[in-house]
């Protein structure tokens, strides 16, 4: 480029300063006031407005920067009316029809419970507008519209939320009983034993009980000494298990009946399966 044609753009630029893009920097200098909604809405228009006087668009950035200045000193003004720009046909109509749905999100609860989202959904929607009215940027319409959009949807479904319902008290659980069987003369689990032991271990460690009661039994075979021993090393083994699934021992309380409450009567000295056990009681 030759000097005199360097010449002619520079003067060309400061011709075009001259005629535009002057109210950004007066934005810029004035201290936001007002409430959050007015403030948030500042720093949107000072934003678009920058971005504008970047691509040279003088006169839009002006129009975002007097925005910004009325939205600083606490009076916003409304969204852009959707008549406000010439719009292609099929684009306007969904600008158009965006229009009321973001009024009436503004005036509604959802606004003023998250004012920065409001201000998002007002400087979007003139910034949409704005670049489809120029029409010849596809990723900043799509931005702007995507980000209107999104900005919308946050006051709107906060506006459409419902108190929350005061939570029902939760019904106490009655107590849960599981068995576990031994052989005879026998402290050994079987898989059997190790399956109900699995069960009651999943429903100890989801329902959270106050305490487990872990009380073991024998049958009436054997002297009644031996028996209360035996009755107490099952317990241990239980409540063993029972730790290493997961279930805290301070939950757990462990005792021993031995052969004095058999859940089947039977003569003394006789063996039974059924008295030949120990007793997992879940108490809420």
């Amino acid at each position: 480029m030759k000097f005199k044609q360097i010449l002619l753009v520079i003067a060309a630029t400061a011709l075009l300063g001259a005629c535009g893009g002057m109210e950004l920097g007066t934005a810029q200098k004035t201290s936001p006031k007002g409430d959050a909604f007015s403030q948030a809405l500042y720093k949107e228009y000072i934003a678009l407005s920058k971005d504008e006087y970047g691509e040279g668009d003088y006169a839009d950035s002006d129009l975002f920067a007097m925005r910004a200045i009325a939205a600083a000193g606490g009076k916003p003004t409304a969204p852009e009316a959707p008549d406000a720009r010439p719009q292609p046909k099929r684009p306007g109509a969904l600008i158009a029809k965006a229009h009321p749905r973001l009024v009436k999100a503004l005036a509604g609860p959802g606004a003023k419970a998250n004012p920065a989202a409001a201000a998002r959904a007002q400087a979007m929607y003139e910034c949409w507008a704005q670049e489809q009215e120029e029409n010849n940027q596809p990723d900043h319409i799509d931005r702007c519209r995507i980000q209107f959009f999104i900005a919308l949807a946050k006051i709107e479904k906060k506006a459409a939320a419902k108190p929350a319902a005061k939570a029902k008290p939760k019904a106490k659980l009655s107590p849960l009983t599981f068995l576990v069987y031994f052989g005879f003369n026998s402290t050994t689990l079987d898989a059997t034993a190790n399956s109900v032991l699995g069960t009651a271990s999943n429903v100890i460690k989801d329902t959270k009980p106050k305490v487990v009661s872990v009380t073991g039994h024998t049958d009436r075979a054997g002297a009644s000494d031996y028996n209360s021993t035996l009755a107490e090393k099952r317990a241990n083994v239980v409540a063993g298990a029972l730790t290493k699934l997961g279930v805290s021992g301070r939950l757990m309380t462990i005792g021993s009946l031995g052969e004095n409450a058999n859940a089947v009567e039977t003569k003394d000295g006789m063996q039974e399966s059924g008295n030949r056990r120990v007793e997992v009681t879940v108490r809420y």
